[in-house]
């Protein structure tokens, strides 16, 4: 029986799309396939009995079809040169994947902050069947004037860069508002909500008004002929 360790368990560069993963089955040899992974989860009823031989512990696979027919969606929209984005949001895509760049961005923290883009500003075609449901509010809560809302989620491992990918998206939108104010898919105001006062004060970085020493700066996400621009925005951190 296999111990599900593999030899060489790093098989990808953190900076391109991951070309290759490893497959382990329980009793079974680890698998060293070409291909990114595919999303999805296991699920194992909680009310079945664990030593079920027809129900295994893990659970049964279920693919997150949205998810991975996005990411797909992404990857052909990035190759054709991100049609349909602003020339704001085309200068900053550019900047964060130009050669030569010192503090080079992770593929996952560029796809998460395409991903958003994407489903922002994507030209219509490449949008076609992909649907994100909104939060609909209980019916208690219509009556109360809340209405339904559309959530966009990064999931990204722990250590991936998820503030600088904040900041990114802090950027884009404020930098296009300012350019377009009457463009409404953008904002100059950005909630960082988070769960407490130590990380708060962390995620002051995020702030434009600190200038130079903002993460947009330290981390070279925003060009600095534009950080005039982007400190008329505002990013109210808070938990």
């Amino acid at each position: 029986m296999s111990n599900f360790e593999v030899a060489e368990p790093i098989l990808n560069s953190p900076y391109a799309e991951p070309a290759e993963h490893w497959y382990i089955e329980e009793g079974e040899e680890p698998k060293r396939l070409p291909g990114r992974r595919a999303a999805g989860y296991f699920y194992r009823d909680p009310r079945e009995q664990l030593t079920d031989p027809n129900h295994p512990a893990r659970g049964v696979w279920v693919e997150l079809q949205l998810v991975n027919l996005i990411r797909q969606r992404v990857k052909d929209w990035r190759a054709q040169g991100w049609p349909g984005v602003t020339r704001t949001t085309l200068e900053l895509l550019e900047y964060w994947q130009r050669d030569g760049r010192d503090k080079r961005l992770f593929f996952a923290q560029l796809e998460a902050a395409e991903v958003i883009v994407f489903l922002t500003e994507a030209r219509a075609d490449f949008l076609q069947g992909i649907d994100v449901p909104p939060d609909e509010p209980s019916d208690e809560r219509k009556t109360e004037g809340i209405a339904a809302f559309r959530r966009y989620a990064c999931k990204m491992a722990t250590g991936a860069g998820k503030t600088t990918v904040m900041g990114m998206l802090a950027a884009w939108t404020i930098l296009n508002k300012i350019n377009s104010r009457g463009d409404a898919r953008f904002s100059d105001v950005v909630l960082v909500v988070c769960p407490n006062v130590t990380i708060r004060n962390r995620l002051d970085e995020l702030k434009p008004e600190r200038g130079e020493a903002s993460l947009y700066r330290t981390r070279d996400l925003v060009p600095s002929h534009l950080m005039p621009l982007l400190t008329r925005g505002r990013v109210l951190v808070t938990n």
